[in-house]
């Protein structure tokens, strides 16, 4: 699952498959938002927003390892900053916390306070 941005997309539009996923996601239609999401990752067609999207929704449907594994693809970008980057490290630090790695989750909350 990795990033990617189609060229024949002008800077800053999104496909609108992936803006139809996050109004499902933002509005509360996690299993609708979750499905759409799934598919485009299978397709390889989610963008960077769309990576965290995918954790987000996991997250939220009680896949906490998915999750964790999207969050982590999300927080390698170099760009990772701002709010969601608080969303990632949470989503990681309950990850691993949930596998008894308390080291690695209060890294992760360390972080996420920074």
């Amino acid at each position: 699952m990795t990033p990617s941005t189609p060229e024949s997309r002008p800077e800053g539009e999104r496909a609108a498959d992936l803006r139809l996923a996050r109004l499902h996601l933002r509005g509360g239609t996690y299993a609708l938002a979750r499905a759409e999401l799934e598919t485009l990752a299978g397709a390889d067609r989610l963008d960077r927003d769309a990576v965290l999207d995918l954790a987000e929704v996991r997250w939220r449907t009680g896949d906490l390892a998915g999750a964790a594994a999207a969050a982590a693809t999300w927080l390698e970008d170099d760009d990772a900053a701002g709010a969601p980057l608080v969303l990632a490290h949470v989503i990681c630090a309950e990850a691993a916390a949930d596998h008894g790695r308390t080291a690695e989750a209060a890294a992760h909350v360390e972080a996420a306070a920074a």
